[in-house]
């Protein structure tokens, strides 16, 4: 008994120990463990700080040569779309990016002296009698188209006058005319005028001389169209609101088919954003069939614009800004003219602000006076929109209603103002029926 006591107490003694001994075997285990990690762990914490370095690095490089290829690109694009942004500023602010100035009158004379030297283009040989009075150009007119074409200025800093090509046979036939007119001149001071009553014709014979010389006594032809004829339209966002409808029209009634070029934002004081002068002939030549050309333009003009060889804007209404918007319209007259083309031109109507309104009553003034030299038509479109150029009206009075034809802005058309003008262009479109055309 006393030897299994004496077993026991020893087992109970020896437990304890051998726990210790696990347990200090695993501490020693978990040391063990520990120092054979840490070096991993600073190896592992040098890389990461290494890593973070190289991305700051690289974020500076980046972010450095982002900015570069900004830049680059920007330039590249300012430089490719030069032209374009010129154009902007033209239209939008009227003024250069470098030049904001305007010519005065004495600067005009002065600068037209000393830049060009003028020779002058020949008219055609009077062979239609009164229509050919009536395309006669004149003088001023002749001098500024002539310049364009025909000087040259040497750019060498030499004191070498300017290179003028020369046309022989267009000086002769130039001193004869002028001979010619100064002798209808005298002859016109002793023959007294026209009765206001009494119409006449005038011979085939006669020759051409100046618009100022005798008086206008003919209305404009009237406008005929055959099926086999096109109506071309060119203008602005007035016309673009106005030639849909016509055109509908225009074929409904008649089959016959039409063009229309109108584009917002355009006009005659900014060619090198849109040609006009050079759209409407190239669409002439290309198409012959084309006997009726529609015009509808004026609220983009009325402003300073740059005029080719000078360094300057031409101020509006100046002498310089009338002469070349003069000859820009008899540019578009001309090429009807060769063609063989009628022309159809609207009147702006009234606008609501007041500057806007005031340039719509002098472009006019230049419209008319030069299709009245050419015998062609000019629609008033006061009336028929309901207002005048003292008192602007978004309505007409039809009965006891009232029908709202502007919109708000002052400028532009409702459908019902669009479908108004449509209507008064169709009627001063008169058409003829081709013989053997069983058409409707």
């Amino acid at each position: 008994m006393k030897s299994k006591k004496i077993l026991l107490k020893n087992r109970r003694r020896n437990k304890p120990k051998k726990n210790g001994q696990q347990v200090n075997l695993s501490k020693n285990s978990t040391q063990k463990q520990s120092t054979e990690h840490k070096p991993k762990i600073k190896a592992k914490v040098s890389k990461a700080k290494v890593s973070k370095a190289l991305i700051s690095d690289d974020a500076l490089l980046s972010s450095k040569y982002i900015f570069v290829l900004l830049s680059v690109t920007a330039i590249a694009l300012v430089a490719i779309y030069y032209n374009s942004i010129l154009i902007y500023c033209q239209q939008t602010y009227h003024s250069d990016i470098f030049n904001t100035g305007s010519i005065t009158q004495e600067t005009e004379q002065k600068d037209s002296q000393e830049l060009i030297e003028i020779t002058s283009l020949t008219p055609k040989d009077a062979t239609n009698g009164q229509r050919d009075v009536n395309h006669t150009i004149d003088n001023q007119s002749l001098t500024n188209q002539s310049a364009k074409n025909s000087v040259i200025s040497s750019s060498d800093g030499s004191d070498n006058p300017p290179k003028i090509i020369k046309h022989n046979k267009i000086n002769e036939q130039l001193n004869v005319i002028k001979q010619k007119r100064s002798e209808l001149n005298r002859k016109a001071a002793e023959i007294p005028p026209l009765p206001e009553k009494k119409s006449s014709v005038v011979k085939s014979e006669s020759p051409k001389i100046d618009h100022q010389d005798i008086p206008l006594i003919h209305e404009p032809l009237p406008i005929v169209v055959t099926k086999n004829d096109k109506v071309f339209f060119v203008g602005d966002s007035l016309m673009q609101g106005v030639a849909p409808y016509v055109k509908k029209m225009l074929f409904k009634q008649y089959k016959v088919e039409s063009l229309d070029l109108s584009k917002q934002s355009t006009g005659l004081a900014y060619p090198n954003a849109f040609n006009w002068p050079k759209t409407i002939n190239d669409n002439l030549m290309a198409d012959p069939a084309i006997k009726l050309l529609v015009v509808f333009w004026g609220p983009n003009d009325p402003w300073d614009f740059p005029v080719k060889g000078y360094a300057k804007y031409a101020k509006f209404k100046s002498e310089l800004w009338e002469e070349q918007y003069r000859l820009r319209i008899a540019m578009v007259l001309n090429s009807a003219y060769e063609h063989d083309v009628q022309v159809l031109w609207l009147a702006v109507p009234c606008m609501r602000k007041r500057q806007l309104n005031e340039g719509m009553i002098y472009l006019n003034t230049l419209y008319q006076s030069e299709l009245e030299k050419t015998q062609q038509h000019f629609l008033s479109t006061n009336q028929l929109l309901g207002c005048t150029y003292e008192k602007y009206s978004n309505f007409i009075e039809s009965g006891k209603d009232k029908i709202k034809v502007r919109v708000d802005d002052g400028v532009h058309f409702t459908t019902a103002g669009q479908k108004i003008l449509a209507k008064a262009i169709m009627e001063k479109i008169i058409f003829k029926q081709l013989e053997g055309d069983d058409s409707d």
